[in-house]
This record gives structure tokens, C-alpha cells and sequence, in this order.
């Protein structure tokens, strides 16, 4: 089984790399947001999902995630070399890390059940274990398999959205699938 949930670690999304309808930034603010939006915010939610592991927590930090793109989308023209997956990923990340950091949720068991665990689709019972597994890591290790697994994003993309280093970066990342595996 140990093979099995390293190859579907590997496969995961990592070459399902498709180029962004959202890359050519249009005209208006709004414009953009708008096609940001289409375009990522089925991948926030979801990141948000897999760093929180609650639907309600992840739907707030979504909406949160997008209302900081909206208040911030002008620094993003300044950046250069980022695309704006790896831009709004780096901000869902730093929300969800705010999330965890609040007073109340400490004292709740808010990971996913069986039964949300069942909502997300009818994926087999090998993917459905290996996700209960990456949501059992500690924050820095899941959030490395999540960028690179989940949303396909390169090292370089992935160790900036976390502020490491590619190596360093390299390292979480190999640790967490010997974690896992």
C-alpha cells in the first residue's frame, strides 16, 4: 500500500498543469477580480478546505482570501515573475494560518468526518485514506503537499508562496511524504 500512496501522491494533479484564462489581467479592478474568481475560487475553497478541514471555516476563509485580493489587487501588478495563482494560494494560506491561530478555535475538534469526507465525491477508498492522512499532518508539512500535489504548483512557485527558500521548501515537502507514506 506504501507504493500505491506514493504513486498517487505523485500523480495527483502534478501534471495537470493548464494555463490560466486569468493570466491576461484585464482592464478594471473589478474585471479582474471577477475573472480571478472564476478562475481560482473552486481551488481557494478547496485549499481552504484541506488546511482547516471544515467546509464552514474554509467557505469564510475563501470569502475572506478574495476580500484581501480585492483590497490588495493593486500591489499585484507590482510583482514580478508571480502569477496570480501563486498570489492568491499565498494569501488563502496566510488566512487559513490566521484561522488556526484565533483563541476559539483552539479548544475545538474541527477536523474533517467520515461523513464531509464522503460529500467531496465518490473517489476510492485508497484516495479517500491518503486524504485523512495529509489532513492529519502538522499545518507546514500539509500545506506543502497541498501546493504541490493538489494545486500542481512548481517548487519555486510553492516555496514562495510559503516564504522559504526552494530548498527548504524541498525538504517539508520530502519529509511529509515519508510522513505519509
Amino acid at each position: 500500500m506504501t507504493a500505491l500512496r506514493s504513486e498517487t501522491l505523485t500523480n495527483t494533479r502534478g501534471s495537470n498543469r493548464k494555463e490560466s484564462r486569468a493570466e491576461a489581467i484585464p482592464v478594471s479592478p473589478e474585471a479582474t477580480l471577477s475573472a480571478w474568481y472564476d478562475e481560482y475560487g473552486t481551488d481557494v475553497l478547496r485549499y481552504c478546505f484541506m488546511f482547516l478541514g471544515n467546509r464552514a471555516d474554509a467557505e469564510d476563509a475563501a470569502q475572506e482570501t478574495f476580500l484581501k485580493v480585492w483590497r490588495n489587487i493593486g500591489r499585484y501588478e507590482s510583482r514580478d515573475g508571480c502569477s496570480p495563482k501563486t498570489w492568491i494560494i499565498k494569501i488563502a494560506g496566510n488566512t487559513c494560518r490566521d484561522y488556526l491561530r484565533k483563541s476559539w478555535r483552539k479548544h475545538e475538534n474541527r477536523l474533517i468526518t467520515p461523513e464531509e469526507l464522503q460529500k467531496l465525491g465518490n473517489a476510492p477508498q485508497e484516495d479517500r485514506d491518503l486524504i485523512l492522512d495529509v489532513m492529519k499532518l502538522p499545518v507546514k508539512y500539509r500545506e506543502a503537499v497541498l501546493l504541490v500535489f493538489w494545486h500542481g504548483m512548481t517548487i519555486r512557485e510553492a516555496a514562495e508562496c510559503t516564504c522559504t527558500s526552494q530548498s527548504t521548501f524541498f525538504r517539508t515537502l520530502e519529509k511529509a511524504k515519508k510522513m505519509i507514506a
